[in-house]
């Protein structure tokens, strides 16, 4: 009987960790590497990652960039927000991020939150 139970303990925890998230190599990624991450490429382009997750911000940068009035935008646009998720994980692996950055953990809900704290700092 006591081993019965056990083997259910046993179980019911391999159930539950296997429910878990996988780890997200942006939240796992050290200060200094998420920071360089997050920032613009160079003076001369807008940070990608405000495109995912400050998108006024993002507007705002890339106007900024823009002598004509034509070329400027009011919002960010499906192919910048592809575009700039393909550019961050290029970029995870060029600031040392280990692991492959996938959209999903772009999207991640934490990452966003990551993101407004370092911003905010």
């Amino acid at each position: 009987m006591k081993r019965a139970w056990i083997l259910t303990v046993v179980v019911a925890m391999f159930a539950v960790g296997g429910c878990q998230r996988e780890d997200n190599p942006l939240i796992s990624a050290n200060d200094g590497q998420f920071s360089r991450l997050i920032e613009a490429r160079n003076a001369f382009s807008p940070s990608c990652a405000a495109a995912l997750y400050e998108p006024d911000t993002f507007v705002q940068q890339y106007n900024a960039l823009k002598f004509s009035p034509d070329g400027r935008i009011s919002s960010v646009s499906d192919q910048q927000k592809t575009s700039c998720a393909n550019e961050l994980q290029k970029r995870a692996s060029e600031v040392g991020i280990g692991g492959a950055v996938t959209p999903e953990h772009l999207r991640d809900e934490r990452v966003r939150q990551r993101y407004l704290a370092t911003r905010k700092k």
